[in-house]
């Protein structure tokens, strides 16, 4: 074979390789979008509906101890939100000091007793949200809800648990 005829077969195996690539690339795009759920928010771009109708589908609230939850969950919400902020204010100012040429350890020890704090203060938000929903629940209600709170209440890494994780 002459150059000029490898040349060509070359240019053709590039075109034919790019053509396959193009279209293995554009199919994965099309399969990840395309099983990707939407993330809607609800009315108050604060929080997905599945979260506003999470104890009515589960429980079996009536219309007025909906509306009670999606009052109780504004509160809940922000106060979280909060809490939230001020955590990565605190994991902000710990990756800092880590940076630094010479840490001060008892700067980042008071960053990880505060981080203690605040991850408290989430646990403890959650129980009041929990205990104002129970407050609206009637007797078979709260026995559902009793029966929720191992997955509401989640241990931390739940996401990491291994095979060998008693759960």
């Amino acid at each position: 074979m002459n150059y000029f005829s490898k040349f060509r077969v070359a240019i053709w195996t590039v075109i034919v390789l790019s053509a396959v690539i193009l279209a293995t690339v554009g199919t994965m795009l099309y399969f990840i979008n395309a099983n990707k759920p939407e993330r809607q928010t609800s009315a108050d771009n604060k929080r997905p509906p599945k979260i506003e109708h999470f104890f009515q589908k589960e429980l079996g609230f009536s219309a007025e101890q909906e509306k009670k939850v999606n009052e109780f969950g504004v509160v809940y919400f922000k106060s979280m939100g909060l809490i939230f902020a001020s955590l990565e204010q605190k994991r902000i100012a710990m990756i800092n000091e880590l940076n630094k040429p010479q840490p001060d350890t008892v700067i980042l020890n008071q960053l990880a007793d505060s981080f203690g704090t605040l991850h408290a203060q989430m646990r403890r938000e959650t129980v009041k949200q929990l205990l104002r929903i129970r407050s609206i629940c009637n007797p078979e209600q709260v026995k559902k809800l009793n029966s929720l709170n191992e997955k509401l209440i989640r241990p931390e890494g739940i996401h990491r648990k291994g095979p060998n994780h008693p759960r």
